[in-house]
């Protein structure tokens, strides 16, 4: 059957004369495609602002997690647990062939116990030494006001520290920034501070937030205690990997803290491609959630539209009968209704993904300017998503017709026009 102009005028005809009927049939399919665009969208946002986070730190940077040793060795029981020290970052950084540099940082005195006085105030929080490379092999810090330490002071050792973001609100609430240039005492001792920083990301940091920190030169929290626990990080040569780098990191540190060369998965080393890895794996997750969500709803509205169109097909018996008993061939019955099931659906996915994306659209520009673009970045569908929710919608529009169709195509004209 090819559908001319008076073809469609029935059809349209069918659809307004059951108003109520077609706009409730189309909710299901309406809310299915709605929420399929949005929540894609909301998909897309967190990926994006999870890339955008992860651009802080080297593609070339690992870290290396120390753990208990798994295996016996000259005398030492299994178990045993693994500090790394400062003599091994020294170590680390005179023997490793595959690091670019290495990096590390440790806490003065217990993490967010050292006494910070500036401004006639008084806070309990965590000063954080840092070594030169840290930058560099670790993660960039944003300086707000002033400047970043420089490479010179950190291996000097000078008296200057940076405060982080949320300190230095709390120590000058009304303008932060008159916090560069002022001397504060860390533990007693005077420090010059050179600038406020922050992270490049609140919601992805290694070991501490500098938000809420005090960062010093490594060497005025490390004094003459080489033995102190620190935390190290690299910066590999193109082309390693981290576990050719953490064979080689645990090797050095084997040979000095007397561990089993064979246990090397006692010291983990993690590469920016494992948390590129972990990542990928919670946004498939939360992608596959949404779609499992949206094609749900959608899957609701298709059985709504087809539970109805059968309705429909009851309903228009004695019509169904006529066409037939004046020479309606099965195909013009199939037609109407694939077409009646294909309209509704079109139409209320259309409408769906239309006010979806203008959510998406609205969304995205509250985000950008607030915070919450931390979180969401972006948050807008992309045309790979929209082609394939078209697809789904004419699918979806086939799958409804067909169990009404067939249930017309059995109505026999003589047994309608009968039954009416």
């Amino acid at each position: 059957m090819r559908f001319g102009k008076e073809q469609w005028q029935e059809l349209w005809y069918t659809l307004k004369s059951n108003k109520r009927r077609s706009i409730v049939t189309s909710l299901g399919v309406f809310a299915g495609m709605f929420f399929l665009t949005v929540l894609t969208s909301l998909g897309n946002g967190l990926g994006n602002a999870t890339a955008e986070q992860l651009k802080a730190v080297s593609s070339n940077s690992v870290f290396f997690l120390p753990g208990r040793t798994t295996m016996p060795y000259q005398g030492y029981k299994a178990n045993r647990k693994i500090t790394l020290t400062y003599q091994d970052y020294l170590a680390i950084d005179a023997r490793a062939k595959l690091l670019k540099s290495i990096s590390c940082y440790t806490s003065m005195g217990e993490w967010g116990n050292t006494q910070v006085v500036a401004n006639g105030r008084s806070r309990q929080t965590t000063v954080v030494g840092l070594n030169p490379n840290y930058y560099t092999s670790i993660e960039e810090h944003i300086a707000i006001y002033g400047r970043p330490m420089q490479r010179q002071e950190m291996e000097q050792g000078a008296m200057v520290c940076t405060v982080g973001e949320y300190l230095a609100e709390k120590f000058y609430p009304d303008s932060p920034a008159d916090m560069v240039g002022t001397i504060v005492t860390l533990n007693g001792v005077a420090y010059k501070v050179v600038g406020v920083v922050k992270q490049y990301s609140d919601n992805f940091s290694f070991g501490f937030n500098a938000r809420y920190c005090v960062e010093v030169p490594l060497s005025n929290v490390i004094g003459t205690d080489v033995n102190k626990e620190v935390y190290l990080a690299g910066n590999m040569l193109d082309g390693v990997t981290a576990k050719e780098a953490g064979k080689e990191v645990y090797q050095i540190i084997a040979r000095r803290q007397n561990l089993n060369p064979q246990d090397e998965q006692s010291i983990i080393p993690m590469g920016m491609e494992l948390f590129n890895k972990i990542f990928g794996m919670i946004s498939k997750g939360i992608n596959l959630l949404i779609w499992i969500v949206g094609m749900g709803t959608l899957i609701t509205g298709v059985i709504s539209v087809s539970n109805i169109l059968l309705v429909t097909v009851r309903e228009r018996q004695r019509e169904i009968g006529v066409r037939r008993a004046i020479g309606a061939k099965p195909q013009d019955i199939r037609s109407q209704f694939m077409a009646e099931a294909l309209l509704i659906i079109l139409i209320a996915g259309s409408v769906g993904i239309f006010l979806g994306m203008l959510v998406s659209l609205l969304f995205g520009t509250i985000t950008e300017s607030t915070k919450i673009g931390q979180f969401v970045l972006r948050p807008y569908p992309d045309v790979q998503t929209l082609t394939i929710s078209v697809i789904i919608m004419i699918v979806a529009g086939v799958l409804a017709g067909l169990l009404p169709v067939y249930k017309a195509l059995e109505i026999k004209a003589i047994d309608a026009i009968r039954d009416e």
